[in-house]
Formats: structure tokens, C-alpha cells, sequence
């Protein structure tokens, strides 16, 4: 179905031409030479039978019994075709289990190959370093299949060696390698090896389910087949492209069908293998029929289990099948790119991509076995346009993606485009590379092409990692014309993804390209309680970081350090009564964009939604406005007013890097911890903050992203009043999921209380990235005024933000929702700076001398400043104004003056 003859030969043609695609033939040659050197009977007897159990982790979070340092999750390793039936240990190089398990697994075997523990001789379980029974290590490390205990503590070596080893990297793997070497070679050896594999695999795939026979976390599993249900999908899905590879091979293996008739009479297997068909009909039932008779054991996440559903029918018979594919595609496509092209689930650069990555495989293969397909169904399906946008749109300075649910580490990096898999180098896989290709044909957008350009090193050798490629020398051609007319460089501006919830303010080029992103939803697969979640990119680093994927290591997902990471007080954001927004359930509890504003040096997200909380905490308000005012072309700081209303205790958390924090303004002693199930400690506290109290964060470029003596920092500066402020530290484990060390990095705890509800609360700060020196020169609140001279509510914000070099910003922010009815009227003014306006927001920048230099209109349509007298000729939403020598121009935004 996937690999046609015509293919087949283009392949073996471009590899004798190209250095490339020759290396790509020599790889797979050289891949598949350990499982060329067994016999015939060595590799039948690799597969074994569900009568072991089998573990996901030898011990989640565990230890290695020799040296005792910490080996969690996936860290212990194994080298089954070296090692067998070994797991070690990576810091001491130790093997386990100690007991020679291949002699007590052959002494189990019984009359259909297959192991039975009630046979095995138990007499072989012992250490065979230690063989005498007086000796106190004889039963040291000695696991029968069940584990090896110590008191209350159990590794499950051979569990977790049968899924990480035997399975993956002997039997899936050697399907893999060998299929691609016939493809590659033509050689019929490699054929008859993998269909060997693949018909001994059918004949007890259906017997195994990890649901009833394995362990997860310690713990009960939900489903799957010799792995869990997301990795069974892989697994199922990949055996079936191998056996695709190989099946027209089939009728000239000759001696394959005698060799295994011989094994179902020596074994009693019912199944008759004495004719190609026959073994053809074992392989179609054992493992692609039984799964999709069973699609629970292949479930993913949406809509992976539906992909695999495709292949395994276009396998079976894509004539006979091609409805029901396209079937699948007409069910998957719409709702699976519902959500701004994307399936809504959360988990940005992890579960939100592949995903999408598995979809773009399938399109590919389908549209390589049926051309034209791809175009076919972009036109059917308009949304497809957005689906592998979105992860050009949500990538920011090509280094990072907002960490928006389980997703990468806390402060890490994001280098290359995630929407599609993009491998430099050739293999049997579609080549994503001429599948971004054809996405730039459909839709003649050149982003493609310059990611694409990107994940090559931004250079044309070897595009585009094609084996099946006609031309490559013309597809090189073509990619250096776009590049040449485009640039290189990837042009985004701010964007809002409205259905997903997350808006991206972007400002600079290059070094100094910088970006704000709020995450304005909780919840969903994969999410957090992380509604009205703030972050920023700057200075070439992540200054606010999300925590990123929890860590499963510490017990899975119900450990309460895996929790704190999902849990609301671990984000930047505000926490109500202490209690974390839901983060366990679908739908997500959504937010709406209520303004958006970008202009040239302007930038502004509004967001409303106190649904968020509905089943956690009813509230009034729950509504932040960000905006990203650039004080040069190089610099920018952001001015945070966050509104909540309800409940009786509002906790808003300002998380940043690894760094050392300095303070201004604050007399800190030491205080209870905030709990609530968080993993924060050493709380310092000022119950009476004035504002305008100051945290500075200088960084400690822990992964050396930056250049050496590079001097980054973090300015915070706090304008809420009639607060609390804290400073305490928040565990973090750096790296991936599965990373051993351990950091507390400083947090920022601003609070507010009350002794009835609902409180009114308005946190409002200005947060600036720097080098070296800060661009400001600090920042103040302002009193507002009402049209009849009263004081506004403390919801309506004024700020005055004085720059290093003189100027001057003044931000008026009212209170447009006003759920306590505490509003003034439409105009607010400040007497002090001679100011008074009508809008939702406004900006007025004044030079060094106290001139306005430029203005800023959101919903609104007049603003008095000084002797600077602005009148629109109708209220705009948004409207940028730069004012110079006595006239003044919209630079952005649509309005007219009068």
C-alpha cells in the first residue's frame, strides 16, 4: 500500500546516486545486522507470552539497590542483544536482576513455547555470584518475574526489561530495521526475517493486555497490549508499516512457510501456516484485525487511536478499504482540527503536537500512495490551513513554545518546529520535509518553507531527506528561490488563539526579540489549573517560566509533587482561598478575549473569566490585562493589572528563573507557608507592603543558553495596595520528567485578604526584562478622578512608569467589567499630570522635556493631555498616535482625528 515498486526503485536509484540517500541504504543495512545474525530459531523464540507481568518503570521512584543514588522513570537501561534479561543501573554500571532469569525462563516453558511459572525450576533463583545458600547475598537481587524486594521496597527488573527491551528494542525494532534493509536492498533475507517475526507476534498478540497483566506508576494500568494503550497504538501502528514493507515479498520466501508449519506442529499452534496465504491471514488477524476489534488496547490521545485505525484498513486492502479510510478522515479531520487547527488538547509542545505529528504522517503516506489526496482534503477541509500554522504561530523567536500544560521543563528551550516531525536524514517515514513542501503549494504560505529551511540547519544539503523523491536537486532549487525572495527568518507578529486561549505578544527581531504570553483557560486533557497564566521571553531566556511537565517520578500523576506542578499556586496567576482551579476534567473552563490591541510600540490582551473558577470558587471578576510598551526598539516592560472579585483570600505568584533576588522597599521576617498542598517553603513576609515595593531576580543561566558574562535580570515591581508582600521558594527538578535534581527557586507571593466576601482585589505591577541595567526609572500609582472630582475605585488603575533616559509613560486602565458597580462614569482623570480621558485604556508617552510624544486609544474616543486635545470621529477599539512637531499621526490602529 505505502511502499509501491515504483518507490521502491526510485529509492535504490537515489541511493545510488546521492551520498544522502546512500548513507540512509548503508544505516538501514547496518541497522538490521544483529537480527540477520540469529538463526531462524533464536529469532522465533524472541517472542515471549503474557504470562509474565510487565511493568511500565522498574520502580518510578526508585534507587538502585548496589549504590543507592536515585534511578526514576525511564533511567535504568538496557542492552537486551548484549545483555539479556538485564537491567543496569546508569551511575553504577550494575546489572540485576543477579539470578540467571534466561535459565529459570527456559525450565518455565511449556508445550506451546510459552512460560508457566508453576513449571519453572525455582532452584535456578538464586544469586550466581553468591551460589551458596549460607551466603548471606545468595537471594541479593534475585527477581522471578514478579521483582526483587527489599522491606517495602520492589523493583520490577524483568517486568520493565520484557516492555523497555525484549519488546521495543528486540522484536519491534527488528521488525523496523529488517523491513527497511528489504526496501532498501531488495535483499529477500530481510523479508522472510520479518515476516517470521511478525507471523511468531500474531500469534499471541490477542492473548496480551497490559490492562489485567501490567503495572503503571506501582499501580494499576488502564489499558493496552504488551505496553500501555499510548505506546500500544505506536507499536501496533509501526508493525503494521514494516509488514506493509515486506508483503509483497511473501510468495518468494519459499522456505518461510515450512520453517514455521513446523513450529505449529512442534507447538500445537492452530493456526495453519503451509501456505503464503495462510501466514498472510495469521498476521491480518493476530495483530491488525485484533486491533481494531479491540480499540481500547490501541487508545491515544485524539485522534492518534483514529490514525492507526487508518493505516491498519489501508494494510488490510486499500481497494477493499478505501472508504472506510477516508471515512475515518471525513470523522477525524473536523474535530480534530476544531480548535484553531489543532484538537484543543493542552500540553503545547508535547501532547498538542503529536497528535497533529501522527495526522501529517498518515496525509503523508496516503497522499504518497494516492497523490493529490493532501490538496484534496485541505480544500474539503478548510481548517487543515490552520492545523500546522499553529505551531509556526505559537512559536516564539524560533526557541521557545509557551509551556501550556504537561510540556517540556521548567525554564527549557523549544529549538525546533514541533507541528510535523522533522528529521534531517532519510528513512522509510514520509518525508516531512516534502510534506511542508506541499503544505507551502497548497497554500502558498512560505512559513512552511522556512521551517523547513530551519530544521535543516537553514542550509539545502540533502533536501529533502527523500528517498522517494524523483528530483532532489529541483526541490532544492525551489526551496532556495522562496528562501531567497522571503528571508530565512520566520516574520510573526502578535497573535491570538481564541479557541485555544492563548495570546502571544511579540515585539523585536533577533537578539532582541521578546514575547508575553497569557494562557486565559484551565483545565482540558492535559491542562492545569492554570487560568490567567502569564509568561515572558526575553533576553534570550524564559523569565517566567511555567513548570512545565510534572514530575511523574515521584510517585505518578497522583504524587503530590507531580500535583504541585499542576496546581494553580505553581503558575503566575491568582490563587482564591487557597484552592487550585479544577485541572483534572474536560471541557476546559474557558476565558474570552475581551480587548486586543497591537500596534508599533503597543501591545495589549485583555482577558474575562471567572468561569474558570465556577466549580472551584464562584467569583464576580476574574480579568487581567497585559500590556507590552517598548521603551526601544530593544527593550520593552509589561504592566500586569489583574482583577479579582470574590472569595475571601487573593494569592497572586510571580515565579521567574533560577536566579539570587535582591529586594527594595520590603522588611521581610519570617512567616507560616502559604499550604495548600504546595511544595513552597522559607516564606519571609511584610503583612504591610507599600506600593511600589521592588523584587530583582538576576538570573543563573543554569543550561548555558546564554553567552558567558551575560548579566540577565528580572525587575518586578509591585503597585498593589493594601497588600501583602512575600518572598519564598518554590521546588522546581530541572530538566525532563524524569531529572534527579532538586532546586528551590525564589517566588514572589503578593496577597490580599478579608473577613467577608467577595473581596475586591486589583494587583497591578510592572515587569521588566533587562541586561546590565534596567531601562527604567521606577514606577508609581496614580489617583484617578472621577468627571465629578471623587476619587475612582482602586479597580480603575492609573500608573506612571518613568524610563532611565526621562520619558515618561502614563497608563489609565478602567474597570470596564465593574461587577460591584463602583464606577465613576465613562471619564477618568488624574488632576496631578493634567490628564482625563474616556477610554477603556489609554497610554500617553511625554518626552524628557514633558512633551507627548505619542498616544494610545482603546475603546474609547478622547484623550486630554497637557495642551495635546485628541478627538476621534468615532470610538475605535484600538488606535496608536505619535505626535510630532504639533501635528499628530495614526501609526496604527483604525480612526480618524478630528
Amino acid at each position: 500500500m505505502f511502499v509501491t515498486d515504483e518507490m521502491v526503485q526510485r529509492a535504490r536509484t537515489n541511493a545510488q546516486k546521492y551520498p544522502w540517500a546512500s548513507e540512509a541504504q548503508r544505516r538501514a543495512v547496518e541497522a538490521a545486522q544483529p537480527w540477520m545474525r540469529l538463526s531462524d530459531d533464536q529469532l522465533w523464540d524472541l517472542m515471549f507470552g503474557p504470562t509474565l507481568p510487565r511493568a511500565w518503570q522498574v520502580w518510578s521512584n526508585g534507587f538502585c539497590p548496589a549504590c543507592k543514588k536515585p534511578v526514576p522513570m525511564y533511567q535504568w537501561q538496557s542492552r537486551p542483544l548484549q545483555a539479556p534479561w538485564k537491567m543496569q543501573c546508569p551511575h553504577c554500571g550494575d546489572h540485576f536482576p543477579r539470578n540467571d532469569f534466561a535459565a529459570f525462563y527456559r525450565s518455565g516453558l511449556d508445550e506451546h513455547n510459552v512460560f508457566d511459572s508453576a513449571r519453572a525450576d525455582r532452584a535456578l533463583l538464586f544469586n550466581v555470584d553468591h551460589p551458596d545458600p549460607a551466603d548471606p547475598l545468595h537471594l541479593y537481587g534475585v527477581d522471578d518475574g514478579g521483582g526483587y524486594a527489599q522491606g517495602e521496597h520492589r523493583w520490577r527488573f524483568i517486568a520493565a526489561y520484557l516492555i523497555h527491551g525484549a519488546w521495543k528494542q528486540v522484536i519491534c525494532r527488528g521488525i523496523e530495521n529488517l523491513s527497511a534493509a528489504y526496501v532498501l536492498t531488495g535483499e529477500l533475507t530481510y523479508a522472510h526475517k520479518t515476516l517470521l517475526l511478525l507471523d511468531r507476534v500474531a500469534d499471541l498478540y490477542p492473548s496480551f493486555d497490559f490492562g489485567k497483566q501490567g503495572i503503571m506508576y506501582e499501580g494499576p494500568p488502564r489499558s493496552g497490549y504488551v505496553s500501555t494503550w499510548h505506546d500500544a497504538n505506536d507499536e501496533t501502528r509501526e508493525m503494521a508499516l514494516g509488514y506493509d514493507r515486506v508483503l509483497s515479498a511473501l510468495p518468494k520466501l519459499h522456505g518461510l512457510c515450512a520453517f514455521l508449519s513446523e513450529k505449529a506442529r512442534r507447538f500445537g499452534i492452530s493456526h495453519p501456516k503451509q501456505t503464503p496465504e495462510d501466514v498472510r491471514r495469521n498476521i491480518d488477524r493476530g495483530i491488525l484485525r485484533d486491533a481494531l476489534e479491540n480499540p481500547e488496547k490501541v487508545h491515544c490521545n485524539y485522534p492518534a487511536a483514529h490514525v492507526t485505525r487508518a493505516v491498519l484498513f489501508a494494510v488490510l486492502g486499500w481497494r477493499e478499504n478505501r472508504g472506510a479510510v477516508v471515512e475515518i478522515l471525513d470523522e477525524i479531520i473536523p474535530r480534530g482540527t476544531a480548535v484553531d487547527g489543532v484538537t484543543g488538547e493542552k500540553g503545547l509542545a508535547n501532547y498538542t503536537s503529536f497528535t497533529m505529528q501522527r495526522l501529517s504522517e498518515l496525509l503523508a503516506h496516503l497522499d504518497r500512495a494516492e497523490p493529490g489526496l493532501l490538496n484534496e482534503l485541505i480544500e474539503r477541509f478548510p481548517t487543515l490551513r490552520q492545523t500546522w500554522r499553529f505551531h509556526i504561530d505559537t512559536w516564539c523567536m524560533q526557541q521557545y513554545y509557551p509551556p501550556a500544560g504537561d510540556t517540556l521543563w521548567f525554564a527549557g528551550r523549544a529549538p525546533q518546529y514541533v507541528g510535523v516531525p522533522l528529521q534531517p536524514h532519510a528513512s522509510l517515514a514520509p518525508s516531512m520535509f516534502t510534506f511542508m513542501w506541499k503544505l507551502f503549494e497548497a497554500t502558498g504560505d512560505a512559513a512552511y518553507v522556512q521551517v523547513l529551511y530551519h530544521a535543516n540547519g537553514n542550509q539545502l544539503d540533502g533536501l529533502p531527506h527523500d528517498l522517494w523523491e524523483a528530483n532532489p536537486e529541483r526541490f532544492g532549487e525551489k526551496v532556495r528561490a522562496v528562501i531567497a525572495r522571503e528571508g530565512p527568518t520566520l516574520r510573526l507578529g502578535s497573535v491570538n488563539k481564541q479557541q485555544w486561549h492563548l495570546a502571544i505578544l511579540r515585539a523585536g527581531e533577533g537578539e532582541s526579540a521578546r514575547a508575553v504570553w497569557l494562557d486565559y483557560d484551565a483545565a482540558g486533557g492535559h491542562g492545569h489549573g492554570d487560568g490567567m497564566n502569564l509568561g515572558l521571553f526575553a533576553k534570550g531566556l524564559d523569565l517566567m517560566p511555567d513548570f512545565g511537565y510534572p514530575p511523574l517520578h515521584y510517585g505518578g500523576w497522583v504524587s503530590k509533587r507531580a500535583q504541585w506542578y499542576m496546581r494553580t499556586a505553581s503558575h503566575n496567576t491568582v490563587v482564591v482561598d487557597g484552592q487550585s482551579q479544577l485541572f483534572e476534567t474536560a471541557p476546559t473552563h474557558d476565558g474570552r478575549t475581551t480587548l486586543w490591541a497591537i500596534g508599533k510600540r503597543f501591545r495589549a490582551v485583555r482577558a474575562s473569566g471567572p468561569q474558570i473558577l465556577k466549580d472551584v470558587t464562584p467569583m464576580r471578576q476574574f480579568e487581567r490585562t497585559v500590556m507590552m510598551i517598548d521603551t526601544s526598539d530593544d527593550d520593552s516592560y509589561v504592566l500586569d493589572v489583574f482583577r479579582a472579585v470574590g472569595g475571601k483570600d487573593h494569592a497572586k505568584f510571580q515565579h521567574s528563573h533560577f536566579a539570587t533576588v535582591s529586594t527594595r522597599g520590603l522588611t521581610l521576617s519570617p512567616a507560616p507557608d502559604f499550604g495548600h498542598e504546595t511544595e513552597m517553603r522559607a516564606f519571609r513576609t511584610d503583612p504591610s507592603a507599600v506600593a511600589g515595593w521592588e523584587i530583582d531576580w538576576r538570573v543563573d543561566d543554569r543550561y548555558g543558553y546564554l553567552p558567558s558574562g551575560a548579566d540577565v535580570h528580572l525587575r518586578y515591581i509591585d503597585l498593589t495596595h493594601e497588600a501583602s508582600a512575600s518572598l519564598c521558594e518554590s521546588w522546581v527538578t530541572p530538566g525532563s520528567y524524569d531529572g534527579t535534581d532538586e532546586v528551590w527557586v525564589p517566588t514572589v507571593m503578593t496577597r490580599r485578604t478579608a473577613q467577608a466576601e467577595p473581596l475586591e482585589s486589583t494587583f497591578v505591577a510592572v515587569v521588566e526584562p533587562y541586561e546590565n541595567a534596567s531601562k527604567l526609572a521606577g514606577a508609581r500609582r496614580l489617583i484617578l478622578e472621577t468627571a465629578k472630582g471623587e476619587r475612582a475605585s482602586d479597580a480603575d488603575v492609573g500608573v506612571e512608569v518613568t524610563l532611565a533616559d526621562g520619558r515618561r509613560d502614563v497608563i489609565v486602565c478602567r474597570d470596564v467589567e465593574d461587577p460591584l458597580g463602583r464606577g465613576g462614569g465613562p471619564l477618568l482623570r488624574t488632576a496631578e499630570l493634567d490628564l482625563e480621558t474616556n477610554a477603556e485604556l489609554c497610554v500617553v508617552r511625554y518626552s524628557r522635556e514633558g512633551e507627548v510624544q505619542s498616544v494610545v486609544i482603546c475603546n474609547g474616543d478622547a484623550v486630554h493631555a497637557g495642551s495635546v486635545h485628541l478627538r476621534l470621529a468615532a470610538p475605535t477599539e484600538f488606535a496608536e498616535i505619535e505626535c510630532r512637531g504639533g501635528s499628530c499621526v495614526v501609526v496604527a490602529g483604525s480612526a480618524t482625528l478630528l
